[in-house]
């Protein structure tokens, strides 16, 4: 019987070590500034290039603008989408992650360009994000005027 005990045991120790133990899911943004050295924003498609040449770096369209260079190392942009709507507005979506241990305040506005780069609407209002330490917050905005624009460039700044 104490064979059969010792079996027993050790058919279930063993059953218990051979199992990785996996860490629980993260449930609050980790930020790895690793990938990012110049920036925390993915690139868009199109560039906006200068008239007279040499005078102003390429800026990258359909895209989130980090104009504030503190928030360099504070914040992420996770994701920027848009979508046409049924009306053929162009529709744009960014997600911000706060990736410091305090609350910050964001302010976001979107530029929306023609094929030409030509402004194709009037700047639209700054928006305010209240981000809690290590969240996510969303920033939305649509075009509203004819003809519907090409391409958007979001300016993201700390609150002023």
């Amino acid at each position: 019987m104490k064979n059969f005990s010792l079996l027993i045991l050790t058919i279930i120790l063993s059953a218990c070590g051979s199992q990785p133990r996996q860490a629980p899911p993260v449930t609050f943004p980790v930020c790895d500034f690793t990938n990012a050295p110049d920036g925390s924003a993915p690139r868009g498609y199109g560039v906006l290039v200068p008239a007279i040449e040499g005078t102003l770096h390429p800026i990258a369209l359909s895209t989130v603008s980090i104009t504030d260079l503190a928030l360099l190392r504070r914040v992420v942009v996770q994701d920027v989408k848009a979508m046409r709507s049924a009306s053929q507005q162009l529709k744009v979506y960014t997600r911000i992650v706060n990736c410091t241990d305090y609350p910050i305040i964001l302010e976001a506005r979107t530029q929306y360009l023609d094929a030409n780069q030509i402004i194709a609407e009037p700047v639209t209002a700054w928006k305010r994000m209240h981000l809690p330490p290590r969240t996510l917050g969303n920033y939305q905005e649509s075009s509203i005027m004819q003809p519907m624009p090409d391409s958007f460039l979001i300016e993201l700044r700390e609150q002023q």
